[in-house]
């Protein structure tokens, strides 16, 4: 019982700092406010975590973690697919207030950031690795920066512009123009 009333606790702090994430930046926000917010009570709060960040941090270690499982799932036939982009999308919307802190307020210590591209680029290498077993590591390096920064500024302007677009409409702009790029492979 006890263990369910402490995940209970945390889940509605983090989801909390969840939601001030999507109008307030984390430096802004306070262990007080977000008690209050919350409706959790300040000691209980810091039974739970010494900061803000450490809420923060809890978020992001299980958003790497869902972000990484399903980086891990193979495409079918080794090709990049709809799917691929409608289930980043999605994963996206479902943890907005996260993912546009993330892309907004770069830190020096954003560990989180360099590992989602490193995963990228490890999927994205082995894919056209398999699409096109004559180019050199390096071009596809090149395509890989290339594409890597564009879809992040897409994401960027998508989440920051009110996602008017839905999933299924943004999934297919990150897709044609990514698919657009392919090309310099040849």
């Amino acid at each position: 019982m006890q263990d369910s009333k402490k995940k209970t606790t945390t889940n509605k702090i983090k989801q909390c700092l969840t939601d001030m994430l999507q109008s307030c930046p984390i430096d802004d926000i306070t262990a007080t406010e977000l008690c209050k917010r919350s409706g959790v009570n300040r000691a209980t709060f810091y039974y739970h975590y010494n900061s803000v960040q450490d809420v923060l941090a809890e978020i992001e270690t299980q958003l790497e973690f869902e972000f990484m499982q399903w980086m891990a799932q193979p495409t079918i036939s080794g090709m990049p697919e709809k799917s691929f982009y409608v289930t980043f999308f999605e994963f996206v919307s479902r943890n907005v207030g996260i993912c546009r802190m993330l892309l907004n307020t770069r830190r020096p210590t954003d560990d989180f950031m360099v590992r989602a591209l490193e995963a990228g680029r490890t999927k994205v290498v082995a894919i056209m690795s398999k699409m096109f077993p004559h180019c050199p590591a390096a071009k596809i390096d090149y395509y890989y920066i290339f594409v890597s920064n564009g879809f992040l500024g897409l994401l960027g302007y998508w989440l920051n512009s009110g996602m008017r677009e839905s999933v299924a409409d943004i999934a297919e702009i990150g897709e044609r123009i990514t698919m657009m790029g392919v090309a310099y492979l040849n």
